[in-house]
């Protein structure tokens, strides 16, 4: 007979009820017990039972507060308040686990954890933490995710999916970090902190499904807030208790409620890309629109003001042909004028004064009216006006030509901004069936029929190959 057989014949074996029995009798004897603790995973059952944990340091018991015992509170104690709690010690058999049946729950205040979180949030608070010029953009299409969580957990899960559903083409990273408990801060810093030395991921989740205040701790502590605020990378915080905030939400890029709601609040839909190209082409057409009405309505206005300027020239000019008419013909009639009157003078000194004498004074008079003819007069009146009609001619040409290279100008800017320049240059547009456009390999399957704009016309096709180009 084996040396094992022996002990187990000349020892008394227990069942695991008799065991069980034992202890809870021995347990038990110790009868009514005051204790005091920090209250923690409080929860109300549907049957109206209110059950939760006395904690101290690593150390838990199990409280049970039945129904009939809470018609005394004025509220059910929550996770982290400090309560006294009068009543007899037990075990629940079942799970071999001992607990205190309570009779009276005498409740003390906030306890230790939270006070530690509010002079926390006080302090970084003071620093300018949680100030919103701090906060940086999400970028619109995020190509690499990283996601800080426990590789084990529900959120890790729900992040996948709900991108997957999203945006099959998004590359997700995850760094596995523990998310409660010992060490676990310490983990999601040294993801933070590895996805910025990376820097491959255009923004980072971290987060974690529901817990009670103690399991959320890591999320209130001083060395994740500080790793959030240092990141260049934009960080969503995405932890799964909705009641209240952590400190780590505080610092943020973003809040998200669950882990879910972050892989919806960073990742668009097909559906809302497509709405929002639909808007910005439509906001485009708008504006290229209103760009084309106004710069025809400026190059009617010159039109009209050419015209203006026609007509204006050709009365000026007009006005000065009946002008230099008129001074040609003046002192023609004036000379003739004076020529009559001289001859008359001539005739009155030849009929009065000797003859030598009168033809001095003729000659005389001639100098003189020589001297006043205002021949010299017009010629540097119509030099003058020679020179200012040349000058004007010019101006007009110069405007004329500015306002035509301002048009010029204008017309390649509109070519430029059209979309359908951009297929003129050899490029073009891949659209599905249902007339969404392609534009990640992702899209498509082989075999699968699409048709090609181009420029002028296009044309229908059938995916014989795919093939993606390396990430960077």
């Amino acid at each position: 007979m084996e040396e094992k057989d022996l002990l187990f014949e000349t020892q008394k074996v227990y069942t695991v009820k008799q065991l069980s029995l034992l202890i809870k009798g021995e347990i038990e004897k110790i009868g009514y017990v005051f204790v005091k603790g920090e209250v923690s995973n409080a929860h109300l059952s549907h049957s109206g039972h209110f059950y939760f944990d006395l904690r101290e340091e690593n150390y838990t018991l199990a409280v049970v507060l039945f129904k009939s015992r809470t018609r005394g509170l004025l509220r059910f104690p929550k996770d982290g308040e400090k309560v006294e709690v009068g009543g007899r010690l037990t075990t629940y058999e079942g799970k071999s686990q001992y607990q205190i049946i309570a009779d009276v729950v005498v409740q003390r205040g906030i306890g230790e954890l939270r006070e530690a979180v509010e002079k926390l949030k006080k302090k970084l608070m003071a620093e300018g933490l949680f100030e919103p010029e701090h906060k940086k953009p999400l970028p619109l299409l995020p190509r690499r995710i990283g996601v800080v969580t426990s590789p084990h957990g529900a959120a890790i899960m729900d992040i996948i999916r709900t991108i997957r559903r999203r945006n099959s083409s998004v590359h997700i990273f995850l760094y596995p970090a523990r998310v409660q408990g010992e060490g676990a801060e310490d983990d999601i810093v040294r993801g933070i902190e590895a996805f910025n030395r990376w820097g491959k991921v255009d923004v980072i989740i971290v987060g974690r499904g529901g817990g009670s205040f103690e399991d959320l701790m890591a999320f209130n502590s001083e060395k994740v807030a500080r790793a959030i605020f240092a990141s260049s990378i934009p960080v969503i915080s995405a932890v799964g208790h909705e009641v209240d905030f952590t400190i780590a939400d505080f610092v943020a890029d973003l809040r998200a409620a669950t882990p879910t709601a972050a892989a919806e609040l960073v990742i668009k839909s097909r559906q809302e890309l497509a709405e929002k190209l639909d808007s910005l082409e439509k906001s485009l057409g708008s504006l290229l629109e209103n760009l084309i009405n106004r710069r025809t309505r400026h190059l009617l206005e010159l039109e009209k003001a050419l015209r203006r300027s026609e007509a204006y020239f050709y009365n000026l000019f007009r006005d000065y042909d009946r002008l230099y008419e008129r001074l040609l013909s003046s002192p023609a009639k004036f000379i003739e004028a004076k020529r009559r009157k001289l001859s008359s003078l001539s005739m009155r000194i030849l009929r009065a004064s000797p003859v030598m004498g009168a033809e001095k004074k003729i000659r005389a008079l001639r100098e003189k009216l020589l001297r006043a003819s205002p021949m010299g007069k017009i010629k540097v009146y119509r030099e003058r006006l020679e020179s200012l009609y040349g000058r004007l001619r010019r101006g007009m040409e110069g405007e004329i030509m500015a306002n035509k290279n301002k048009l010029t100008a204008a017309e390649k800017n509109l070519r430029m901004l059209s979309p359908y320049s951009v297929l003129e240059r050899g490029y073009s547009i891949v659209l599905k069936k249902d007339g969404s456009v392609v534009r990640d390999v992702a899209q498509l399957r082989k075999g699968e029929r699409v048709k090609v704009r181009l420029h002028r016309g296009g044309f229908s096709s059938k995916v014989e190959d795919l093939w993606s180009l390396p990430l960077d």
